[in-house]
């Protein structure tokens, strides 16, 4: 056989290949820079939603939303701004502003927008009418609520009660507990150290009514926080009180994240999963899914103001586009100032002052903790002029 004939035989086997490999590439680049495309127009929306949902209230200046812009304005978020916002700015850069159907045919693909406030989470998402049409709606706000109960248990060795908090899932849970009296007590958490506190009596039904307490202040607020533990109809002693007082907050302040969000990805992949029987029903043939790809990234997105969407099943050639966009509100956190007590008055030294502290990391306010002889819960302010105003100094380290 000639050098030709091989030449040909080898072109003829191996020319298919390369025209089907150079295809696949292409699909594959044009996919990728379309995807690319794609994401770029979703996190400017979202961001351009961000940028538009703080609202900055004047009327009541003894609510406390945590964040401030100034420090006599409160700052709350308009999930209904937020939503038009983005709505508005993905049509735009899709270049579908005026075209209703293909707006909305895009809205199928975005199984789920969630606001997040500074108190709770808003979700956008998908819902049925009466005439079987589909409309998009925002849910009332689900606030990061937790339960739970002081239960006591007699120590088989000591004979002593030991009292302990017990998680409650659901209001029903309270038949099962051994509680230290008839008391549930309900927290919801913010974004920050501040939480609402209400605390509701158990009738002989099991059933609980209207709150019989009922306040709001930062879990290291020393003024406040001994409100966690309700002492009437309880036999405890001021001992066993301070320590289970200081066992509440820091069991609170330890599951405050992951509870938030853990109803964060409930309320989310509740409505994923409700959005597949809308999206079959006009024809898409696609599975949404809502995944988390590590605990720790779903904390950090979870720890701040900001909005969420998810976007899935739009085209890209050989595969469909699947993405989680995300941004943080540019708000300012409310400043803390941390409190330490001078101990000998007479010594001029800075360090027998009482002191205010912008961290409680501060080298002057950690020595301050150890040297106490039981575990302390610093006694904080948000305001200079109050730490001022109660004899406290600013701290020469730390510099608040």
């Amino acid at each position: 056989m000639k050098l030709t004939d091989f030449a040909l035989i080898f072109v003829a086997i191996f020319l298919p290949i390369v025209v089907i490999v150079y295809v696949n590439t292409s699909f594959v680049v044009k996919a990728e820079k379309q995807e690319m495309y794609y994401k770029n127009m979703i996190n400017s929306a979202v961001t351009d939603a961000v940028s538009a949902m703080k609202h900055i209230e004047n009327e009541d200046q003894d609510i406390d939303y945590g964040y401030s812009g100034l420090i006599d304005k409160k700052v709350s978020i308009n999930s209904d701004v937020a939503i038009s916002t983005f709505y508005n700015s993905l049509a735009n850069n899709f270049n579908i502003a005026n075209n209703t159907q293909s707006i909305e045919r895009l809205k199928m693909h975005i199984p789920v927008v969630a606001v997040l406030d500074y108190d709770g989470i808003y979700i956008h998402s998908a819902e049925e009418k009466s005439d079987g049409s589909i409309h998009f709606v925002t849910k009332p706000k689900v606030y990061y609520t937790y339960y739970y109960v002081i239960t006591k248990t007699i120590n088989a060795t000591t004979r002593k009660a030991e009292f302990n908090i017990e998680k409650l899932d659901a209001i029903q849970d309270i038949k099962n507990a051994s509680l230290a009296s008839k008391h549930v007590y309900e927290v919801n958490f913010t974004m920050d150290d501040y939480i609402y506190l209400n605390i509701y009596e158990i009738n002989d039904q099991w059933k609980i009514g209207n709150p019989i307490y009922s306040k709001d202040f930062y879990l290291a607020d020393n003024n406040n926080n001994y409100n966690l533990v309700y002492t009437e109809g309880m036999s405890i002693v001021s001992k066993d009180r301070r320590e289970l007082q200081e066992k509440v907050i820091e069991h609170l302040d330890n599951i405050r994240l992951t509870h938030i969000a853990e109803i964060g990805m409930k309320e989310i992949s509740y409505a994923v999963n409700k959005h597949n029987i809308y999206a079959k029903d006009i024809g898409i043939n696609y599975t949404f899914r809502f995944s988390v790809e590590s605990d720790g990234v779903w904390y950090e997105t979870m720890d701040g103001i900001g909005m969420m969407a998810i976007v899935q099943g739009i085209s890209l050639g050989n595969r469909y586009l699947n993405y989680k966009a995300y941004s943080a509100a540019d708000l300012t956190h409310t400043q803390i100032y941390y409190l330490s007590k001078g101990t000998d008055k007479e010594n001029k030294s800075y360090l027998n002052r009482d002191l205010y502290h912008i961290s409680d990391k501060c080298k002057v306010f950690l020595e301050y903790k150890n040297s106490t002889s039981e575990k302390l819960v610093p006694r904080v302010y948000t305001k200079k002029a109050d730490a001022a105003t109660h004899g406290y100094y600013p701290c020469p380290i730390c510099k608040p």
